[in-house]
């Protein structure tokens, strides 16, 4: 390779994995931690804790899910979710605040559970997903850095492929040097690439078809028609839901309510791909009318490998083990931005001009508050579940409202910070005040839903208890990494 092309590809990988940087650590971590998106509204819904975890349903909680649908029927995206291993209740579901928020009901007793309002474990996932500007905008943007972070994966492989082999075996012996750091962020690429291509090809596969033209046309059909149609009587949904049960094998994971038809999606977690398949009865006769039919070789292939990306089939251990590698990969990229900013300080001289010293510290700022930012953010969006009030008004509105607010504090803070000379004390505080978040959160869920966790115990659902456990943990670990860099500051 002549060094032309070396520098080309040295470039794209240092300054567009920079910009990309930023925004792949929020996509990362929101997407590592949004595997376990209804654990998490489960969590952020104690209330839900006082009732035993069942997937039976009765013919009383489907009458209430239907008349719980009818009020939002005018709003797009509606639906009835259907109770699973995952999350034992019913939920009824509409868009709001480019969320899915509805109402409860236990999927026996048939009862609305009066529980409180939340973005949960969904607000992660669209942050993720679209980065919560949007599903056209947001998305395109998404899309972008998925090309990019494409661009970042092949240029690295460039620029460290002659020496990848001698990399395997050997680490340069300083772990101060820039040498032994370097090493260590090509190490940690390698182990991960397999995984990162997975995801960046899905990812691209998942997003790319909705900004192409499309040659298929829909039936126009107008609110006024839509509204009178579905009108109708309550329909009788327990001997349909039997017929879906039967026709699947196995309980459907949704209800969707169309014109004529009423629709039951297939809980098709248990495969790889994310087939969607579905079962439709006349609203009517109550007779089978549609069935999906079976995928092309190529729609397979990427419904596939989209499953993959959601991580749909091997149960709770294998979302254990894509968290861990997306924890991994997001590690990865904080490493690579730290690098960046540890080769540009070791780079400045007495003959570096005063613009080019302030770039880099506001880079570094950045670094710093993106990395910390989100992660203090997500912390203070579950501390908001916690201590806002139950009746308030907008309550998911403040819950967001908190979460972007941290964030964007914690983002300027630290630009200020660094361009003053203050990297050290930016550092050391913000990892300090994200493990007195972690630690104290279980103490705050003790305070204020001790008679909730109790209940949680005594009905064997041990969800609550495993996430303060994490959180507390994840505490521990940042209180460790607070005490070894200010060690190392002391020295």
């Amino acid at each position: 390779m002549n060094k032309k092309t070396f520098s080309f590809f040295s470039i794209c990988h240092q300054w567009i994995g920079l910009v990309g940087g930023w925004f792949l650590f929020i996509i990362f971590i929101s997407g590592s931690i949004s595997i376990f998106d209804k654990e998490i509204t489960q969590w952020m819904q104690p209330e839900l804790a006082l009732y035993s975890p069942t997937k039976d349903v009765s013919t009383q909680a489907l009458n209430q899910a239907y008349d719980s649908w009818k009020e939002y029927k005018d709003i797009r995206k509606n639906l009835i979710i259907l109770p699973s291993a995952r999350d034992p209740f019913i939920r009824v579901l509409h868009y709001q605040d480019e969320l899915l928020q509805g109402v409860v009901i236990h999927p026996q007793e048939g009862n609305v559970i009066p529980a409180r309002a939340t973005g949960g474990g969904d607000f992660i996932d669209s942050l993720h997903r679209h980065l919560f500007i949007g599903r056209s905008i947001g998305g395109a943007i998404v899309l972008t850095i998925d090309i990019a972070f494409i661009l970042i994966l092949i240029s690295g492989i460039v620029i460290y492929l002659p020496t990848l082999i001698k990399k395997l075996f050997f680490i340069y012996p300083k772990p101060k040097s820039l040498r032994f750091k370097s090493d260590l962020h090509t190490l940690i690429g390698i182990f991960f690439l397999p995984f990162l291509f997975v995801i960046a090809i899905s990812g691209f596969l998942f997003l790319a078809p909705r900004y192409l033209p499309s040659t298929e046309t829909k039936p126009h059909i107008s609110a006024q028609h839509h509204k009178k149609t579905n009108a109708d009587t309550r329909p009788d949904l327990f001997p349909l839901l039997a017929k879906a049960e039967t026709y699947f094998g196995a309980m459907p994971s949704a209800i969707v309510f169309a014109k004529k038809e009423i629709r039951f999606m297939e809980n098709d977690e248990a495969r790889i791909a994310r087939l969607k398949n579905y079962v439709a009865f006349d609203r009517n006769t109550m007779q089978q009318t549609s069935s999906s039919t079976p995928p092309t070789a190529l729609s397979l292939l990427n419904k596939t490998l989209l499953g993959i990306h959601m991580v749909r089939a091997g149960d709770t251990i294998l979302r254990i083990v894509f968290f861990l590698m997306g924890i991994g990969s997001s590690v990865l990229v904080a490493y690579g931005l730290l690098l960046f900013c540890n080769k540009k300080r070791n780079s400045v001289s007495s003959n570096t001009s005063m613009y080019k010293q302030y770039f880099y510290k506001t880079v570094e700022g950045i670094n710093i508050g993106i990395i910390m930012g989100i992660l203090i953010a997500l912390v203070a969006f579950f501390w908001l579940n916690r201590l806002l009030p139950i009746s308030l008004p907008q309550r998911l509105h403040w819950e967001i409202t908190g979460f972007f607010s941290v964030f964007f504090i914690i983002l300027i803070t630290s630009i200020l910070s660094t361009t003053c000379n203050k990297t050290y004390l930016t550092w050391i505080s913000s990892i300090g005040f994200f493990s007195i978040l972690c630690l104290f959160l279980p103490v705050l869920d003790i305070a204020l839903c001790s008679s909730y966790l109790k209940a949680a115990i005594f009905n064997q659902h041990y969800l609550y208890i495993i996430m303060d456990s994490v959180i507390f943990f994840l505490g521990l670990i940042f209180l460790r990494l607070f005490f070894y860099i200010q060690s190392i500051g002391r020295k």
